[in-house]
């Protein structure tokens, strides 16, 4: 196999510290790819003095987001270097230094089949915004993915050739693409290796281009997206459930357990396509043994909290709110889950 790994480097309004690392990698035989992300003229000569010392120079005539300066290094990479073995991305920003990258490049090599991450311990002089919404968000993922991620946020990491074409397809334009491809590791064939870098924050911080408000956002539009099929089933389930119930006067028991029918189709159909399990064999028997089960348990609980006075229009909603949480979990990692997707290779 071939062991050219390309270091991708996104940069909007770059420090003057691109051009150090920029000569480092050149000089360490790594080829680079820099994508000028809009920065517009007083940005030229920077850029030009990037292109002089050897790297590859693309530009972009307006700013169009990380995620597609992301996409735009990938694909030149990969329409340079057709056989190729991956690609490092790392942020012009100052954040990581040159050792960490090349070690994440042996580390792809190493392993060739999991996404490479520079994961970042978050101890020392770290800005607050930064430690709480990693750690909030690494909490979430680790929910929504089953996957555990120390560093949800990194920008360094090294991507195998086989998964490039598939990532250029993937949706994201800005700072969401990141946390797509982390979301999407089962359908990319991936499993997850994390090697330990530097935390560095040069001046707080401050040559970053994150808006807190507005691209905090957007990742978590991408989270909220891909658990939408059990927030969509759930409405179907409950607003069934109260028609049943309160309109047609139907038993709470009977009207939870049709309700739960329903939804249940719903729910696999939606998760079938969120967890790519849709065609896997067994994957139907597995989801309608479980449905079973959570049926039986919700009806059960309805019906015997209902004999305790509570209130059976409503004692449903805490009923399934814990079910939720344990049937999302079991779906995720053993109904629609592989190996590849427990896999942490460490």
């Amino acid at each position: 196999m071939d062991d050219t790994v390309i270091a991708v480097i996104p940069a909007y309004k770059p420090q003057e510290t691109m051009l150090p690392l920029c000569r480092a990698l050149r000089e360490a035989g790594m080829p680079v790819v820099v994508v000028d992300d809009g920065g517009g003229e007083g940005y030229r000569a920077l850029f030009e003095a990037v292109q002089a010392m050897g790297c590859t120079l693309v530009r972009h005539a307006v700013n169009l987001g990380k995620g597609r300066a992301l996409k735009t290094g990938i694909n030149e990479a990969l329409t340079r270097h057709p056989d190729l073995a991956g690609v490092v991305t790392a942020d012009a920003d100052g954040q990581h230094t040159v050792k960490d990258i090349l070690r994440v490049r042996e580390a792809l090599l190493a392993h060739p089949s999991a996404l490479t991450i520079g994961a970042r311990a978050f101890v020392g002089d770290v800005p607050f915004r930064s430690r709480f919404g990693n750690g909030v968000t690494r909490a979430v993922y680790r929910f929504v993915a089953g996957q555990r991620c120390t560093d949800t946020q990194t920008g360094l990491r090294g991507i195998p050739a086989r998964a490039l074409p598939a990532l250029l397809r993937l949706p994201g334009e800005r700072y969401e693409y990141e946390m797509e491809m982390l979301l999407r590791l089962r359908s990319l064939g991936l499993s997850l290796h994390e090697v330990r870098i530097d935390t560095i924050y040069e001046n707080n911080n401050e040559g970053s281009h994150f808006n807190a408000l507005r691209d905090s956002a957007r990742i978590y539009a991408v989270i909220l997206r891909f658990a939408l099929s059990s927030i969509v089933s759930f409405c179907v389930d409950y607003s069934l459930y109260l028609l049943l119930l309160l309109g047609l006067r139907f038993p709470g028991a009977l009207s939870y357990a049709l309700a739960r029918v329903v939804s249940s189709l719903v729910n696999y159909t939606l998760n079938s396509l969120v967890f790519h399990g849709a065609r896997k064999r067994g994957t139907l028997v597995r989801y309608y043994l479980l449905a079973a089960c959570q049926l039986a348990m919700g009806a059960f609980l309805v019906h015997l909290l209902g004999l305790a006075g509570l209130g059976e229009s409503w004692v449903k909603f805490p009923v399934d709110i814990a079910l939720f949480f344990i049937s999302y979990m079991i779906q995720r990692d053993y109904v629609f889950g592989d190996n590849l997707a427990r896999k942490n290779d460490r």
